[in-house]
């Protein structure tokens, strides 16, 4: 039943760390169909997590069928040639294994977790789903209605309308513009046959990465992984190349709800996440919103001017440049003074050094919690993802702790009016406006 290819494309990039090192060892290779294998033993449990991630995100979305990407990847698992929906999830459960599909904006994933003992059978079940899908009108019908009340039920989300309302201000049609869910005029238009020639257009070998981690070797791991693609194939699809517009026209928006709090939105486009000032612009945005009750726009909100209930900022990090945002919820009365503060806050890091104790604050934070994204065999394969993705190399982990601590307060100060700039924020404000008191846009 099955054949063993004759020769194998295999040459290792062995990245061996020193034994302090944080970040896990990560072997790289090339499979003989043009996919990556990135390989990470880990022998503290008898389990082997394996993840395939091609190009077939969100951002790949037609306008007029925004949401393809996801309810592609959502079928992936409904139904192939030779089972059935109820089959794969019954063949799944008999292993004791999980088995899912879905899509990010920038890529889409099949991820696999099974003992170690039942690799090869739980592969078998994945390739199937990967090479073999049928996409069923049946279970595409099911799938899309569940989409479509999920995004019905977002209009009662005040902060979910912020989010949509806020993305397409910002990006308009481009790929970011929409939700990965897609939009309630988009997702009624997908039709099956949309979603076999997205699936054949954008599942291809070439450009996708194979991660395995868990305990297993890594010569095992290729052996196991070359067996299961052996029939994956498929020429190299056009590399993606971000299509950015323009910046925004429209700059206010107010939306009105009969709600007893307001959800606010003030931002502007930010940094793709291989930005080579990711560390200094960390350690800045926890100073200024991302570090809880010991950030300034909390302490200045919340603490002293009691306006919020929540407000936080943070960069939306893709491979094409994401956002900046602050977001807090106020009482409607309150949402003017609110937003002058916010304002305030983020020309004032613009403009004035940070402290010594809120920079040793931020590093200290920043490195000691890092760890905990490593915490894990599920962590680590997302951490070699990102890493692998945004071509950050696989030292990743210590040199990001080597950068933090060397960021200094110039830093914060060049970084903050480099990437900040609240002349151009986009404002959205979801509220009952008759008694918010906003001024005049």
């Amino acid at each position: 039943m099955y054949r063993l290819l004759p020769f194998i494309a295999w040459v290792a990039v062995s990245l061996p760390l020193s034994a302090a090192a944080l970040g896990p060892r990560v072997e790289q290779s090339t499979l003989s169909n043009g996919a990556t294998l990135l390989v990470s033993e880990q022998r503290n449990l008898p389990m082997v997590l394996v993840s395939v991630r091609v190009d077939a995100g969100a951002r790949r979305d037609p306008t007029p069928l925004a949401g393809l990407a996801n309810l592609t990847a959502q079928l992936l698992t409904e139904g192939t040639k030779t089972r059935g929906a109820a089959e794969i999830k019954e063949a799944v459960d008999f292993i004791g294994a999980s088995l899912d599909a879905g899509a990010s904006l920038d890529f889409a994933s099949i991820s696999l977790q099974v003992l170690r003992k039942d690799l090869g059978v739980a592969l078998d079940l994945m390739a199937d789903v990967l090479l073999h899908p049928i996409f069923l009108g049946d279970e595409l019908e099911r799938r899309r209605e569940a989409v479509l009340a999920s995004i019905r039920a977002g209009r009662d989300n005040p902060s979910e309308v912020a989010q949509r309302a806020f993305r397409r201000a910002i990006y308009g049609t481009e790929p970011y513009g929409h939700s990965v869910q897609g939009e309630e005029e988009t997702v009624p238009r997908i039709r099956r046959q949309d979603v076999l020639e997205f699936y054949q257009k954008y599942y291809r070998p070439n450009g996708a990465g194979v991660i395995v981690v868990g305990d297993i070797s890594v010569e095992e791991a290729r052996q196991q992984i070359e067996r299961a693609l052996r029939d994956w194939r498929g020429a190299p699809e056009q590399a993606f190349v971000y299509p950015r517009q323009d910046r925004p026209e429209v700059r206010t928006i107010r939306i009105d709800k009969p709600v007893s709090q307001a959800s606010i939105i003030l931002g502007h486009r930010g940094i793709a996440r291989d930005n080579p000032d990711y560390e200094a612009i960390s350690v800045m945005n926890y100073i200024l919103g991302l570090g809880g009750f010991s950030s300034r726009l909390m302490e200045s909100i919340r603490t002293k001017a009691g306006l919020a209930y929540s407000v936080t900022s943070y960069f939306t990090l893709n491979k094409a440049p994401g956002s900046f945002r602050v977001e807090m919820q106020t009482k409607n009365e309150s949402a003017a003074d609110a937003m002058r503060l916010a304002r305030a806050e983020v020309e004032r890091i613009r403009t004035e050094s940070v402290s010594d104790e809120e920079l040793q604050d931020a590093v200290r934070y920043l490195t000691g919690s890092y760890p905990l994204r490593l915490d894990s065999n599920s962590n680590i394969v997302d951490f070699i993802g990102q890493v692998w993705l945004h071509d950050l190399g696989f030292d990743y982990a210590d040199t990001y702790i080597e950068r933090v601590k060397a960021v200094t307060k110039e830093d914060v100060l060049r970084v903050a009016k480099k990437y900040l700039h609240p002349d151009e924020f986009v404002e959205v404000t979801v509220a009952d406006l008759s008694q918010a008191n906003l001024p005049e846009p």
